[in-house]
């Protein structure tokens, strides 16, 4: 069992002369359990590190990546997890079923759409930025991926825009089941995968076709929001697009340091708070917030309607965002929030 840069998480593998290639398994340890994903046939040194730190379940992916779960989930008297679709089409027994949205100790499930078998999915775990992929991407050659042969694929386009749902989750470390893995670069590995496509627009997606996240703050900030520019492979400008329900607001009154935004309001009535006054917004209104204290601005919704905000920024990342309400900063580079005042001299604490 070997360890990876992904923390709790380890793997084994196993070399197949005749795909010319590594198959690969996971070892997570989650939280609240551990799980085993796609397992391969294990070793005795395998079997004594599961031993010595317990299992809680077995995951397959697909229904091709069965392998060795049998052999896990009667040593360690657990269940076998897989997708509803896949479900009867696995020997071993399935005691519960995973879809699109839900999540495992701590790790997301990602169902995709247009591979060969109707319940693929993926596990990220998202403050790592990681993915487990089964075989829906193969690790080929060492440092890229690629999706199996179109042949083996129900709809080799619509695959292909399916995992698009990894880019805009700005998932770095791509844990394949077949390959070899790539850390660090799993996202400019999906782009120029795509990238090198003919035939499928991937750079495109209509405003209907995106996912909206909830954006789990405590009320009022419990706006919904979808990520854009990770999706479509942008580097140089973030694009996402905000909702926001009576009564909610997107973020707190905040400026950059370094970023500049731009706001276009798609529908409804949205309030803008800014240092000049506060304002009610209008369908194909368009607002620049320069970087310093005067583009400061919180955007809110008091109308009766949904509103919806298409953003954009350049992506800078020595970018210091200040809260200038609650006197907080955040060093977006680190996710570090500390308090902005009051100011300290160079050497506090260095005597």
């Amino acid at each position: 069992m070997q360890t990876t840069i992904v923390p709790g998480v380890w793997t084994w593998s196993r070399w197949q002369a005749d795909r010319a290639m590594f198959f690969n398994a996971w070892f997570v340890a989650g939280d609240g359990g551990n799980m085993v994903v796609d397992p391969l046939e294990p070793d005795s040194d395998d079997l004594a590190f599961v031993d010595e730190r317990g299992l809680a379940a077995v995951v397959i992916t697909n229904r091709d990546h069965e392998r060795a779960a049998a052999l896990f989930a009667q040593r360690y008297d657990v269940p076998v997890i897989a997708s509803l679709p896949d479900a009867n089409e696995i020997s071993v027994p399935v005691a519960r079923t995973l879809a699109h949205g839900e999540s495992i100790f701590g790790w997301s499930v990602v169902g995709f759409d247009g591979f060969k078998t109707p319940g693929e999915f993926a596990l990220v775990h998202r403050s790592s930025r990681s993915a487990i992929t089964g075989d829906a991407l193969w690790g080929v050659p060492a440092g890229a991926v690629r999706l199996m042969p179109d042949e083996k694929l129900e709809d080799p386009a619509r695959a292909a825009l399916s995992v698009r749902q990894l880019m805009a989750l700005g998932v770095r470390h791509l844990l394949v089941g077949d390959g070899m893995p790539v850390f660090h670069h799993g996202w400019e590995a999906l782009v120029d995968m795509l990238d090198a496509r003919d035939g499928v627009l991937t750079r495109r997606v209509n405003l209907d076709e995106l996912a909206f996240v909830p954006d789990g703050g405590p009320p009022p900030y419990t706006g919904a929001a979808a990520e854009v520019g990770r999706l479509l492979g942008a580097t140089r400008l973030g694009y996402a697009l905000g909702v926001l329900e009576r009564g909610e607001v997107y973020c707190p009154n905040h400026w950059h340091t370094q970023e500049e935004e731009a706001f276009v309001v798609w529908s409804g009535t949205p309030t803008l708070r800014t240092p000049q006054g506060t304002f009610e917004l209008r369908p194909g209104d368009v607002i620049a917030f320069a970087t310093g204290e005067r583009g400061a601005h919180r955007l809110s919704n008091e109308g009766d309607t949904s509103a919806v905000i298409l953003m954009f920024a350049n992506i800078d990342p020595g970018d210091v965002c200040h809260y200038p309400d609650s006197r907080k900063l955040l060093v977006e580079t680190t996710g570090v929030i500390v308090r902005s005042e009051p100011a300290l001299d160079y050497f506090e604490g260095e005597r």
